[in-house]
């Protein structure tokens, strides 16, 4: 998903919860997962194993914030290892942990067991808010403020409730697939893959809640770096926008021609890109390729007067696909848009335009200019040095006086020397 332009444009989290949860198997995320899930195996070893793991868990809570902070900013592609966050933030979060825990144990000692279990309750449904501001302040001592917690938790309203809801159904989802994967498994296979499920649990979680900061960056008092990357998006209405209404009730109603002829009436006047391709999809419709390719006449040296390279090729291509002898009326557009084929890499249909340009324009001015070009294309794109000599030797003796005489002679001379060469490597076959 590419990042919204406007707050107005951001879906729901809980209209993305499939895309929550695929989001860990893409890219980066994957890679971590299953790298770091795998170096937690080694906490089973003997000397060392307890501070490997912890490193690889605090490694991946570091990614998991990178995941939160990145899609909090707007972006919805699992970032790179190793960028975006705060070296610390991993064992800062296993601190806002520790902390939590001593919390449960203190409350247990001094309230008993039924206030210990109230206290879980609380500090659970405040972890969220708890992590979400430790992602924004990047502060341990912020995020064990429980006024920063109910400052998260009253800009999100309701919908936090409904986000700790996911989350729950995130870690139970996340225990049953431990259970079965330590029930069915072999060991070491089931040691593996305990890790990659608790890393695969972890960055959805952090993805959802970073999602939320993002559908609430403005309550919250957050500004996305997407959003401060341009303008916002304003929806642009086309000038001519009732024209193409009116000609799509037409078709609609089965008034085909009628259609084409309003747009080709609205071309005279001077029209938008819009229309000039509605109305070749409407000439599509109605077979009418020879209007297809008047327009494109037309419309090929519009384009080039525009200097919009990439239309007047594109446009070039698709009358050629109707008729491959299809060429612009003027000599000097045919120059250009062949030389603006050739600069796209699209050197056959430079070529083909450029086919019979002596026959159509006898004595013109860009005759050599053509020609050279043509005869680069044949050896530099498409291998065929015979073909490019020919037309050299064919230009040369035409116009043996002409200002770029030397440029042919030159480019002769480099493609005769790689037709000898060509020739010396693969001798004729002996009978």
């Amino acid at each position: 998903m590419s990042p919204a332009e406007t707050s107005s444009e951001i879906v729901p989290f809980w209209h993305r919860l499939r895309a929550v949860m695929l989001y860990p198997a893409h890219g980066s995320a994957l890679a971590a997962i299953v790298l770091l899930g795998t170096a937690q195996v080694l906490r089973i070893l003997p000397v060392g194993g307890g501070i490997i793991g912890l490193l690889a868990t605090v490694a991946m809570y570091r990614y998991a914030f990178e995941c939160l902070r990145s899609t909090s900013e707007g972006f919805m592609k699992p970032p790179e290892v190793g960028f975006g966050s705060d070296r610390d933030l991993g064992w800062r979060f296993v601190g806002l942990i520790f902390v939590f825990a001593l919390m449960f144990v203190a409350s247990e000692h001094w309230l008993g067991r039924g206030g210990a279990i109230a206290v879980a309750i609380v500090l659970a449904a405040c972890t969220p808010a708890a992590t979400m501001v430790l992602a924004i302040d990047q502060s341990l001592g912020q995020a064990l403020n429980p006024l920063r917690w109910l400052a998260v938790i009253a800009g999100i309203g309701w919908p936090y409730l409904a986000m700790f809801g996911v989350c729950a159904a995130i870690l139970m989802s996340e225990g049953y697939a431990e259970g079965f994967a330590a029930r069915w498994l072999p060991l070491p296979v089931a040691l593996i893959a305990l890790g990659i499920i608790a890393n695969y649990a972890i960055t959805a979680l952090f993805h959802l809640m970073g999602y939320v900061l993002y559908q609430y960056h403005e309550a919250l008092g957050l500004e996305p770096v997407t959003a401060q990357l341009g303008p916002r998006r304003v929806v642009v209405v086309d000038p001519d926008q009732e024209k193409l209404d009116e000609a799509a009730a037409m078709v609609r109603d089965g008034k085909l021609a009628e259609a084409i002829d309003l747009l080709a009436t609205q071309l005279r006047r001077g029209a938008s890109a819009a229309v000039h391709g509605q109305y070749r999809k409407l000439l599509q419709a109605a077979g009418d390729d020879a209007g297809l390719l008047a327009h494109g006449r037309e419309r090929i040296a519009v384009l080039i007067e525009q200097d919009d390279a990439r239309a007047a090729v594109e446009l070039l291509r698709q009358c050629q696909a109707i008729d491959p002898a299809f060429a612009p009326e003027a000599a000097v557009h045919v120059t250009t848009v062949a030389h603006m084929a050739a600069q796209q890499g699209q050197a056959q249909a430079a070529l083909q335009v450029l086919d019979g340009f002596d026959d159509r324009f006898p004595g013109s001015q860009y005759r050599v200019v053509n020609g050279l070009l043509a005869a680069d294309l044949l050896h530099e794109k498409l291998g065929r040095d015979p073909q490019a000599r020919e037309l050299l030797l064919a230009l040369k003796a035409a116009l043996p006086g002409d200002p770029l005489a030397a440029e042919i002679d030159a480019r002769l001379a480099r493609i005769e020397r790689m037709i000898a060469a060509t020739a010396i490597k693969s001798p004729p076959v002996q009978p």
